[in-house]
């Protein structure tokens, strides 16, 4: 029997005038003399709901029937409120209590692992174009269900909502409820929602209840949905359609940043991306063109009129290399600033795009920026990213871009070659490949180890604008002494030393045919390897091997790596559902660098357990399944990051 039941038959037995309308009754109070019916009982999921519209409190009936508060409850424990993954597998519980204490079993920390309340509902209900409504907690939801709509709140209370995944409301028309708090906390409630879905949400409606704090009263107290008070907030309609024919398009010539005599390399307000092996000197290019737009001495749009440029740079130190570099280029250091984001508490955090878009280009905007340099791009994509699916990589990329061309400002990008075995330089850039397929102009960078002087080749492999056939470029990176206040200090300046007829596709031909196909094959068994490892071992064949061709491996070569790893493959499903997964075994292995045989490791991760006292990822601070020693995309990212920096074995 559930509470309300149990609550409806204890007013008939006490001889109380009873009116049931569904999950909704009227009844004569039993707290009080109740000539006319004033007592509101509405049963929910897990509960039932009592409010005296005569002004006896809950306590006041509750009293008057024989109860305690856990009868409120279908349970005496209280309410159980089950958060689960889009499968409904559970990830955390919420226990209401009776006295109102709320229990939290599952992750302790709020932060990706927050998932929406109801997300197998509300991921059905945003594919079929429902309007979902948002509210402060379970009940709630629970009480709006009973209408028939779609509800969902997020776990950790109304504090915590900045912490939740609001994916899944992509695209989504939200109605958010807003408690009617004395100390303001719904205000703030709503801040973080206006926050949180401005780049998700379809639109986003702020409302409030007629009577009473919350959904749950307002609908207690008899009012239907139509009844809820807008807000003092705007509507926001974040998505809509808009047209505009190209006949009322006025074209206009391309406005070259950078121009090589009579060509352009660089188009203003543009992203550009410099990629090479670790060494090659791409990080002293973006230090030669910052310098060069200080001093307004770069041929081009900027020659002749000096501008700013923000710097942002997550692996170098300031003070003991990108400043005196700076120096070596000439630069003028009052107009390159160092580019953070800090936190309430001048905590320094690294950049995420597109998270914190909207901060850069403020500055941007406010300082007239002309260039900025982001060193490396991979390292400020968002955390929940995985930069190996260009889909992904673009939700991050082409706001980037689209910033570039509102500012006019130049986006150059510092990025990494994969130790793929290829000659393309654009197809070597590690990570999807929407690094090269975004920007307008993309720069490979190479040492030439056939040059004895130690010279070095710069290639332009894109460039949508301009000529496509542009000459490689020679440069050097030349010692130059920097005197500071503590002594002097040995740093590299970049100088461009003429054009070459050798590229940067020459010389990772040189270089690939100088080495041996077991260091190659040795190369890519350790690449999959680690992407089935962080994938938690089991992944479609068709995304290893589009993830592998976008670091520079064929699908012949990918394919004779799964045997030689010994990974199996079978068809998983049945019909057009079905697909070939390729997993590791109950060992995986490292490639030694003497040996092609992989060496045995521990056992795989188990199936994810709900732990109080979980271990918590080196990468980004977060609960991680039971076995595990990183979430599987931060483990990739550090695998790269280490094999970029050189520091893998």
């Amino acid at each position: 029997m559930t509470a309300y039941e149990r609550l409806v038959d204890r007013l008939r037995d006490m001889g109380r005038k009873v009116v049931e309308r569904g999950s909704q009754t009227m009844a004569q109070c039993p707290a009080h003399d109740d000539n006319n019916p004033s007592l509101s009982v509405k049963g929910i999921e897990g509960q039932v709901l009592v409010k005296c519209f005569a002004g006896c409190t809950v306590e006041d009936v509750v009293a008057a029937l024989g109860f305690t508060m856990a009868d409120l409850f279908d349970q005496p424990s209280g309410a159980r409120y089950n958060y689960t993954d889009p499968i409904g597998r559970i990830l955390r519980t919420v226990e209401r209590t009776p006295s109102k204490k709320f229990l939290q079993s599952g992750p302790k920390k709020s932060g990706k692992d927050a998932t929406l309340y109801r997300l197998p509902e509300i991921i059905e209900a945003v594919a079929a174009g429902r309007t979902i409504y948002l509210v402060e907690g379970e009940k709630d939801v629970h009480t709006l269900e009973t209408l028939g709509v779609v509800a969902t709140t997020a776990p950790m209370g109304a504090a915590s909502f900045k912490h939740c995944d609001v994916s899944p409301l992509h695209g989504a028309d939200v109605i958010a409820i807003v408690d009617k708090d004395e100390d303001g906390e719904g205000k703030k409630w709503a801040e973080q929602v206006k926050a949180a879905l401005t780049d998700n949400a379809r639109s986003l409606t702020f409302k409030e209840a007629k009577t009473g704090k919350d959904a749950s009263d307002h609908i207690l107290d008899g009012h239907d949905l139509d009844d809820l008070v807008d807000v003092d907030e705007p509507v926001v309609f974040l998505r809509r359609a808009r047209i505009t024919w190209a006949d009322q398009i006025e074209p206009e010539p391309v406005i070259w940043a950078w121009e090589d005599g009579e060509n352009g390399r660089i188009p203003a307000g543009s992203l550009s991306l410099a990629a090479g092996r670790e060494g090659t000197g791409k990080s002293s290019f973006g230090i030669w063109k910052a310098a060069h737009i200080t001093e307004g001495t770069l041929p081009g749009a900027y020659y002749g009129s000096p501008r700013r440029v923000l710097y942002v740079s997550v692996e170098d130190s300031w003070k003991h290399t990108l400043v005196p570099r700076l120096m070596a280029a000439g630069a003028d250091r009052s107009r390159i600033g160092r580019f953070e984001v800090v936190s309430i508490d001048d905590d320094e955090l690294t950049l995420s795009l597109p998270h914190d878009n909207d901060l850069l280009e403020r500055e941007i905007k406010k300082y007239g920026v002309a260039l900025v340099v982001i060193d490396p791009l991979m390292s400020v994509i968002g955390e929940r990213i995985d930069t190996h699916r260009e889909r992904e990589v673009r939700s991050a990329l082409d706001p980037l871009a689209k910033m570039a061309d509102r500012t006019g400002s130049i986006f150059l990008g510092i990025a990494h070659f994969n130790k793929g075995g290829g000659t393309d330089a654009a197809s070597l850039i590690t990570g999807s490949g929407a690094f090269k397929n975004v920007p307008r102009s993309v720069f490979g960078f190479a040492r030439d180890e056939a040059d004895e002087a130690g010279g070095r080749i710069m290639t332009q492999v894109k460039n949508s604008l301009g000529r496509d056939d542009l000459p490689s470029l020679r440069y050097v990176i030349e010692p130059a002494e920097i005197v500071t206040r503590k002594g002097i200090t040995t740093t590299g300046r970049f100088t461009f030393t003429g054009e070459t007829d050798r590229s940067v596709g020459d010389v990772l031909r040189d270089s690939r045919a100088g080495s041996g196909d077991a260091d190659e094959r040795r190369e890519l068994d350790q690449w999959l390897l680690d992407y089935l490892t962080a994938e938690g071992g089991a992944v479609a064949a068709r995304d290893v091997i589009r993830d592998g061709k976008d670091c520079g491996f064929s699908e012949d070569a990918i394919k004779k790596a799964r045997i030689r790893i010994k990974a199996t493959s079978e068809r998983q499903g049945f019909g057009k559902g079905s697909s070939v997964v390729w997993s590791i075994g109950a060992h995986i292995g490292a490639i030694d660098a003497t040996n092609e045989k992989p060496a045995p490791m521990a056992p795989m991760a188990a199936p994810m357990e709900i732990s109080t006292t979980a271990r918590l990822c080196p990468e980004c601070d977060q609960p991680l399944e039971a076995g595990k020693v990183r979430h599987g995309p931060c483990y990739l990212r550090s695998i790269q990051r280490d094999r970029i920096e050189g520091r893998s074995a």
